[in-house]
């Protein structure tokens, strides 16, 4: 079969993006997150633009984590006989649940 076209990084973008401000348990997290945090005494909007450019340099960092241990996976399963790996690997893993539910 042919492969999928690539999509450019805008494109991706702007997916990642409509996805993850669309997604009400998002909103939920932040809305019971955030007023423990803030000083009822101080000026709110310096408050919340600190937390939540905290919150974006965090969710960042660990997309970008996420997104580049995935393309290095992606490059090393592309190599023949590489996905045998991780089916051993999910094999011991199931193996060794089974084993620990049996003697537990």
């Amino acid at each position: 079969g042919e492969l999928p076209a690539l999509m450019t990084r805008r494109t991706l973008f702007s997916q990642g993006f409509i996805t993850a401000v669309s997604n009400p348990k998002g909103w939920a997290f932040h809305m019971a997150l955030l007023p423990p945090f803030i000083d009822s005494q101080l000026a709110f909007w310096p408050q919340l633009l600190v937390l939540v450019s905290i919150i974006l340099l965090l969710e960042f960092g660990s997309m970008l984590l996420y997104a580049s241990g995935g393309k290095a996976l992606a490059l090393f399963f592309s190599k023949t006989n590489r996905v045998q790996y991780l089916n051993r690997i999910g094999a011991s893993l199931m193996f060794g649940v089974a084993l620990w539910m049996l003697l537990g």
